[in-house]
């Protein structure tokens, strides 16, 4: 790929999405910084603006489905969003295929209904946020998963939306831990359930596909990539980190 080229395609990701998110890091916005996402990389011809209205519709229509319900209790909330997209809609978690590149893509998420868990909290967040419903998402190690923080603020819904939106609560987000740091016995914190920022949300989609660009020996994708993880973080160890994995071939799963 051309230096030019190179340039017009972060300048593009900078405009459409890293100036968003130094100015206001609204998490809101995901699902349309994903689509972007997916338009710089591998798509050119994607209209974000269409994508984007597809979820919306989807939350509008799981929106007036609950009308007449409505009030509802944060728990019934989410079962209502879980029956609509896992039942109704039929997405679910590509089990079989997990580690296809195409995960990483929304509109692909869309068009074949099965993601991993950051797309799939992604269009959760998206139809919640339509519902006027707050959910935010959390960087848990390994397997992305969204909360929601009750009105006291004290106390939080744990979600994960890879698995048909099941509830987690400590034993099952400790199960997670210990599936992928097996014998490494780590504590759990309240830490591995913050809220990530959208910034960190976009870094880690990229960083899922500059590992798999890296295994594909598809350099220049792994490269553009690697340019829009540095427009975003701006920390000069990301250039170095891409060195090192160029060099042993090694990447790092993240979803």
């Amino acid at each position: 790929m051309s230096v030019n080229n190179l340039q017009s395609i972060i300048e593009d990701w900078k405009n459409n999405v890293v100036n968003i998110i130094n100015s206001s890091g609204d998490t809101d916005r995901l699902a349309e910084f994903a689509l972007h996402l997916s338009r710089l990389l591998a798509y050119p011809d994607l209209d974000v603006i269409n994508s984007l209205k597809k979820i919306d519709t989807m939350g509008d229509e799981l929106r007036q489905a609950i009308k007449k319900s409505m009030p509802l209790r944060p728990t019934q909330i989410i079962e209502e969003i879980n029956n609509y997209l896992f039942k109704t809609k039929q997405f679910k978690g590509n089990i079989q295929d997990y580690h296809n590149p195409l995960n990483n893509y929304l509109n692909i998420v869309l068009q074949q209904k099965s993601g991993i868990p950051i797309t799939l909290s992604i269009l959760y967040l998206r139809v919640a946020y339509v519902l006027n419903f707050s959910l935010y998402p959390v960087n848990f190690p390994a397997h992305f998963l969204v909360k929601h923080v009750l009105e006291d603020n004290n106390n939080e819904i744990i979600i994960d939306p890879f698995n048909g939106g099941r509830i987690m609560d400590d034993y099952a987000m400790k199960e997670l831990l210990d599936q992928f740091y097996p014998l490494q016995n780590v504590s759990l914190t309240h830490a591995f359930v913050k809220k990530a920022t959208a910034g960190q949300v976009m870094i880690r989609m990229l960083n899922n596909l500059k590992g798999s660009y890296y295994e594909a020996q598809d350099i220049d994708k792994a490269e553009i990539a690697n340019e829009m993880i540095i427009a975003i973080s701006n920390v000069k160890f990301v250039s170095r980190a891409r060195s090192r994995s160029r060099r042993c071939g090694c990447s790092i799963r993240y979803n």
